[in-house]
């Protein structure tokens, strides 16, 4: 997984987990001017619900939740009370460290499946943790979690020599342009494709719904291209 970067130039410190993601980061806020901006912490964008009665909003997930344990100026333990994943637990630790702070961040809870969808959702960890670090050490939400997605209409698979398709839906981009089970993706929207955070990004990015783009693709030993609508 590509790791963001935090505001101060550290690098953020991933830590694997078979349950869900952790990751680390340190800023130059004080501990407690960082507490108190996740404390006031409200919606990046106008078009989101605010949180309800009794719920906290959560910079970079973007999303309400309710408090399950808070240690003022340390720790928030909340339960992700919107879509998407919600259900899911977050914990935000906050650490003393020289003049600024030490940043935690877990998200457990994911249920089954998760192992199935790690690699799509380890792609919205990355800008999650990033929002959070800018939001922390700035006070600005970017938002950057909430990039809309498009969809390649199949599944895909992530294997040595690149993505291998699946489970093409009927009426989708993958069926426009000609994709079948079994086929390696080589190129979208005219970008080499290697993993699913190659994807990742062009599904937030260039192919745009209604937009026609391309695809190559190899089948057996014989590389093929088509297009289509996303």
């Amino acid at each position: 997984m590509r790791s963001p970067v935090c505001p101060k130039g550290a690098p953020v410190t991933d830590h694997p987990r078979e349950d869900g993601f952790e990751a680390t980061f340190v800023i130059r806020t004080p501990r407690a001017e960082a507490w108190a901006l996740l404390e006031k912490a409200a919606p990046a964008h106008e078009a989101l619900d605010p949180p309800g009665p009794g719920q906290r909003w959560l910079p970079g997930f973007e999303g309400a939740a309710d408090d399950i344990e808070v240690v003022p100026g340390e720790r928030l333990r909340a339960r992700k009370a919107t879509f998407p994943c919600q259900g899911t637990e977050i914990v935000v630790v906050l650490e003393d460290h020289g003049s600024g702070s030490r940043v935690t961040v877990v998200q457990t809870g994911f249920g089954d499946g998760f192992a199935k969808a790690r690699a799509w959702l380890a792609t919205g960890w990355a800008p999650i943790v990033a929002d959070l670090a800018v939001y922390l050490e700035r006070g600005v939400a970017p938002g950057r979690h909430l990039t809309a997605w498009a969809s390649l209409g199949c599944d895909v698979t992530e294997t040595p020599g690149g993505l291998e398709v699946s489970r093409v839906a009927p009426g989708g981009f993958a069926d426009r342009a000609g994709l079948q089970d079994g086929d390696l993706v080589l190129r979208v929207a005219g970008a080499p494709v290697v993993d699913i955070a190659d994807l990742a990004v062009l599904v937030r990015g260039p192919l745009r719904i209604g937009q026609e783009s391309r695809v190559r693709y190899l089948r057996g030993t014989e590389v093929l291209a088509g297009s289509g609508t996303v």
